[in-house]
């Protein structure tokens, strides 16, 4: 996973409240296998960024050449909120985003964001309002996240600071998920595994 300390990259405003899983990854798409070079970027929002004939909808913000390359996303509440399907923040990483920021989100896509090294943040409202306004009237603006001070920077300088777990803000830092933390007890793993056969060698093992 990709260590996440600061960012400072174009932002975009979404806002629509209520996106839920199915929006951010339609489900024809879950059909798909996920590998280097057949991602689901193409998917992400999908149905909101193109109408029934394929076409860009030119009013979205992510269609738009000033949001291009955008590595964050100012969203509305409830981002996320639907199914439990972690293939949504697989595409909101694919499709090169690195934060969501928003009044809240979906419980269990907030817990897969943070598994998959994508930063939630959650602020109020107001400083939700006051980003979208800064984003609309300088299209492709910049906002910096500093994770080690728990700060979002605003296009005009003004600082928010956001909470975030403890555990889960090292995590990101050192870019290591649940799988690195375990690989890092390997050793300790393999001597006890080989202990208990000496002991109880009629236990099945895994082989």
């Amino acid at each position: 996973m990709k260590p996440f300390v600061t960012l400072t990259a174009i932002a975009a405003p979404v806002e629509i409240a209520k996106i839920d899983t199915g929006m951010i990854l339609p489900g024809r798409y879950m059909r798909r296998h996920r590998r280097p070079g057949h991602d689901y970027s193409e998917a992400f929002l999908h149905d909101l960024r193109f109408d029934e004939k394929e076409q860009p909808r030119a009013d979205f913000s992510l269609n738009q050449p000033a949001y291009q390359h955008c590595e964050i996303l100012v969203t509305d509440a409830d981002f996320g909120c639907g199914s439990s399907r972690e293939g949504a923040a697989y595409a909101v990483l694919d499709f090169g985003l690195r934060a969501l920021i928003g009044p809240s989100f979906g419980d269990i896509f907030y817990a897969n964001c943070l598994q998959n090294g994508v930063l939630p943040i959650v602020l109020p409202y107001p400083a939700i309002h006051a980003l979208w306004r800064q984003l609309r009237a300088t299209p492709g603006a910049t906002i910096t996240i500093d994770l080690p001070a728990q700060s979002v920077i605003a296009p005009d300088g003004s600082t928010f600071d956001f909470e975030i777990n403890a555990l889960r803000k090292q995590r990101l830092i050192d870019g290591v998920d649940d799988i690195d933390v375990t690989l890092g007890y390997i050793e300790a793993i393999r001597a006890f595994e080989e202990a208990r056969q000496a002991d109880m060698p009629w236990l099945p093992t895994s082989g």
